[in-house]
């Protein structure tokens, strides 16, 4: 169906997501096969001035389990060279991560350091199966049905656009929206830094990968909870202002005339086992779309409403 085997996990697995639970609410995983992505030569092609001699480690498509199996002996012989080279290539990537001093222009040391990690085997396509998991796990364990079934109709919602937009992507662009998305990351460090308003992002399947001190202090949680999807937005959002959200971001996420929405919600503590007062805010969320206009990046700032006493 797609030209990448994320894309097409992401996208069967939403299709999963929404039949069984609005139609019957029984299991969410029926069929755990995944269709293997489409090599596109002329793509490959076009990328081997970027990605130089490692270009080629895109064009290997990954085996399926029973050949991993069948074929483990004779893999055992190639495995210390590709361990060493992939050594070098890390210990190249935590080198320049580590030292990003130097003469050349910001935009191009930037660059280099998402190389060397591309290089090293850690920046790849995104794997939002396991947000969507998260999500429904969430749902099923902390929400009234009512409140799933509008969430999962909004889900329902975007769903074809969302296939219209993806279809025809391959592993090496979905590669170079990871490369945004983490260049997106280190501006949003320095833009955090300087602000003073509770401000975080996620990704569209609400997994939060970057926040400042003022958020963390907002909701009483360390800062390093706000890296690599540790803390979703459903943990830290109360459940009819969730719904609220997802209403919104469903009409506008595919919307290329709007990317902003203006509202209000209430904060809580993701640790919190008592029913206490949230934090109420206004609240605002810009959407950020990759190259091929899809909602990749979601941006919210949070403006705590004090209440006077009177």
């Amino acid at each position: 169906m797609f030209n990448a085997p994320e894309v097409t996990n992401e996208y069967n697995l939403l299709g999963d997501f929404l039949s069984n639970s609005l139609l019957d609410d029984g299991a969410m995983f029926q069929n755990d096969e995944a269709i293997r992505g489409i090599y596109d030569p002329g793509l490959m092609a076009s990328m081997t001035t970027l990605n130089g001699p490692n270009s080629a480690m895109l064009q290997q498509p990954q085996p399926s389990v029973s050949a991993q199996n069948h074929n483990i002996q004779g893999d055992a012989t190639h495995r210390p060279t590709a361990a060493v080279g992939n050594d070098k290539a890390r210990e190249t990537y935590y080198m320049t991560a580590a030292d990003p001093s130097g003469s050349a222009p910001p935009e191009e040391r930037m660059n280099k350091l998402l190389k060397a990690k591309y290089d090293a085997g850690l920046l790849k396509p995104f794997n939002y199966v396991k947000g969507y998991a998260r999500l429904n796990q969430y749902m099923e364990k902390n929400m009234q049905q009512a409140s799933r079934q509008k969430i999962l109709r909004q889900l329902d919602r975007f769903r074809p656009k969302f296939r219209e937009r993806m279809q025809s992507l391959t592993d090496v662009e979905l590669i170079l929206v990871e490369m945004w998305f983490e260049r997106s990351l280190m501006e949003y460090d320095r833009v955090f830094a300087s602000m003073a308003i509770p401000a975080c992002c996620w990704r569209r399947t609400g997994e939060i990968f970057r926040g400042n001190k003022e958020m963390a202090q907002l909701i009483d949680v360390p800062i390093e909870s706000f890296r690599d999807g540790k803390l979703a937005l459903h943990e830290i959002i109360v459940e009819d202002q969730l719904v609220s959200y997802w209403e919104k971001f469903g009409a506008i996420a595919f919307d290329s005339t709007q990317k902003a929405m203006l509202t209000s919600c209430t904060l809580k503590n993701p640790n919190a086992t008592s029913n206490t007062d949230g934090i109420q805010c206004c609240f605002s969320f810009t959407i950020r779309r990759d190259n091929h206009n899809i909602p990749s990046l979601i941006v919210g700032n949070f403006l705590p409403i004090r209440r006077q006493k009177y």
